[in-house]
């Protein structure tokens, strides 16, 4: 009697699953289907748009961007390469700043103790 109590609870509390589950099965693939189709056409717009810049059509029509398009691995791997050596590069041209700014304020501290220290040694001579 309990086990049968506790049974009719649970399936009031808990909707059955192939309910829930062939109800979420049909509604997400419309849903995701809608999102691809709105991504295929933003991404479609993206390309496009660079595509048609002038910049990227003036370096496609050189040499140099005919040349990649006729080879996509080395394309590829000029990319990545510019890519990935931009994180160091950016790291040594911050150390370059912050010494060169370290160097500047060291030498106007330095000049000042300096020049503090010959105004006392002048005002002792006289």
């Amino acid at each position: 009697m309990f086990d049968c109590a506790l049974c009719s609870l649970v399936e009031e509390l808990i909707p059955k699953e192939t309910k829930v589950g062939f109800r979420m099965a049909k509604e997400e693939p419309q849903s995701i289907s809608k999102d691809l189709q709105e991504l295929q056409k933003k991404l479609s717009l993206l390309i496009e748009s660079i595509q048609t810049n002038s910049k990227v059509v003036a370096f496609m029509t050189s040499p140099v961007g005919q040349y990649l398009d006729r080879h996509p691995f080395l394309a590829l791997t000029l990319l990545m390469f510019i890519a990935m050596s931009a994180v160091p590069v950016g790291f040594f041209l911050l150390l370059v700043v912050l010494t060169s700014l370290a160097a500047f304020v060291g030498v106007i501290l330095l000049e000042a103790h300096w020049h503090s220290k010959t105004l006392v040694a002048t005002v002792d001579c006289l």
